[in-house]
C-alpha cells in the first residue's frame, strides 16, 4: 500500500474499489517505504461533474459538504501525495436556476483556473448565459475546454478550439483527453442555441478515435451524455481507457468496467470529488487500479486563494450566509 493511498485515512471515504490484473505482481504490497520517482505509467486522475452552481458549501453545523474551496484543496493535496496527476470535469458546472448569477458563473472559472483543471467539457447548463458568455470565459481560464462535437453550425470548425487534448507525463506516458456532449440532450428554452451546433456523438467520436490512438498510450473521453448512453459509448466505442459521465448527476461508488473502459461518476453538487491511482504498462494498458469517492467535508479545509475570490467577488462562502443576506 503506497503512502499516498494510506495518507486518505484522514477523510472519510466512500465507495473503494482495488482492481488487480493477473500477472501484475504488484497486488498486496505493504511497507512503509518512502514513495519511489514517477514510473513511465502511473497515473492518478481527479474527476468530477455535475456541479450544477453550487460553488458554496452549505454552512450546515451537523454536516457541511462541498464548495469550490474543499474542491481546491482536495486537488492541491492530490498533487502532493502523488506524481502524474490528471484533473478532469464533465461538465454543467452552473447553475439552471435564476438564482445563479454571472458574477457565479465568473468566480467559478477563475476557482477551477486555481483548481488547476487539465480539461473541461461543457455540459448544457454551461450555456445559460450565452455562447459569447462561455467563450469570454473559456478565453481567460488557464485550462481548456475541450469538445468534439460542439462546432459552428456555419464552418463545423469546434468552438473550443482543439477537440482534444495530448499530455506526456513523467516517463513519457501520453495521455489523450476530449469531451462530447450527448446530441440529442435538451437544452432549456431561453437558451439561444443558434450560435452552435452539436454534431452526432458517436459518429464525432468514432471519426476522432484513429487520430487520438495515433497520438497518444492512454485515452479519456469526458462524456456529457448520462449514464444510459455513456454506457452505450463504452460499448460501442471500445477505445477509451476512461469514461467520465457527466449530466443528470449519475454516480459510480466503487471502480466499474463497461467493456474494456473504467466508468467513473461522481454524483451532484460538489459534495464528493473522485480519483483513480493506475499504474500501467508502457503501452497504457491498466496493471493495477484503485479508485475512491472522497466527500468535501469539513475535514478539508478551504483554499485561501478561492476564499479570496470569494471576497473579491463580495459572494458569501456559505449558503447560510447567503440566507443572512436576504
Amino acid at each position: 500500500m503506497t503512502q499516498n493511498v494510506r495518507s486518505w485515512r484522514r477523510f472519510a471515504v466512500v465507495g473503494c474499489a482495488i482492481l488487480c490484473i493477473a500477472g501484475a505482481g504488484s497486488c498486496g504490497k505493504k511497507g512503509a517505504e518512502k514513495r519511489p520517482a514517477a514510473k513511465p505509467g502511473e497515473l492518478t486522475v481527479v474527476f468530477s461533474s455535475d456541479l450544477l452552481g453550487k460553488i458554496r458549501s452549505c454552512g450546515c453545523v451537523v454536516e457541511d459538504m462541498g464548495g469550490l474551496g474543499r474542491w481546491a484543496t482536495f486537488t492541491e493535496r492530490t498533487r502532493a501525495s502523488a506524481d502524474n496527476v490528471l484533473v478532469a470535469d464533465a461538465g454543467d458546472v452552473f447553475g439552471a436556476e435564476l438564482s445563479f448569477t454571472q458574477k457565479e458563473a465568473e468566480l467559478a472559472f477563475d476557482a477551477m483556473n486555481v483548481i488547476g483543471l487539465d480539461a473541461f467539457t461543457p455540459g448544457e447548463t454551461d450555456f445559460v448565459f450565452g455562447l459569447p458568455f462561455l467563450q469570454g470565459l473559456a478565453s481567460r481560464a488557464a485550462f481548456p475546454l475541450v469538445s468534439a462535437n460542439i462546432v459552428d453550425p456555419t464552418t463545423g470548425v469546434p468552438l473550443f478550439g482543439a477537440p482534444y487534448r495530448v499530455k506526456t507525463l513523467t516517463g513519457g506516458l501520453r495521455v489523450a483527453i476530449t469531451g462530447i456532449l450527448d446530441d440529442a440532450i435538451r437544452f432549456p428554452a431561453y437558451i439561444d442555441t443558434s450560435k452552435f451546433k452539436v454534431l452526432p456523438a458517436f459518429e464525432t467520436l468514432r471519426r476522432l478515435v484513429p487520430e487520438m490512438k495515433a497520438q497518444a498510450d492512454f485515452l479519456i473521453v469526458l462524456s456529457h451524455m448520462g449514464m444510459e448512453r455513456s454506457i452505450e459509448l463504452a460499448r460501442e466505442i471500445p477505445d477509451f481507457d476512461l469514461v467520465v459521465v457527466g449530466h443528470g448527476k449519475p454516480v459510480i461508488k466503487r471502480l466499474e468496467k463497461e467493456g474494456t473502459s473504467f466508468m467513473l461518476a461522481t454524483g451532484g453538487t460538489g459534495q464528493y470529488v473522485g480519483r483513480i491511482d493506475l499504474s500501467l504498462s508502457e503501452t497504457g494498458v491498466v496493471e493495477e487500479g484503485q479508485m475512491r469517492l472522497v466527500p468535501l467535508d469539513d475535514s478539508i479545509p478551504l483554499n485561501e486563494k478561492v476564499v479570496g475570490l470569494f471576497a473579491q467577488y463580495g459572494i458569501p462562502l456559505t449558503d447560510k450566509a447567503t440566507d443572512k443576506k436576504k
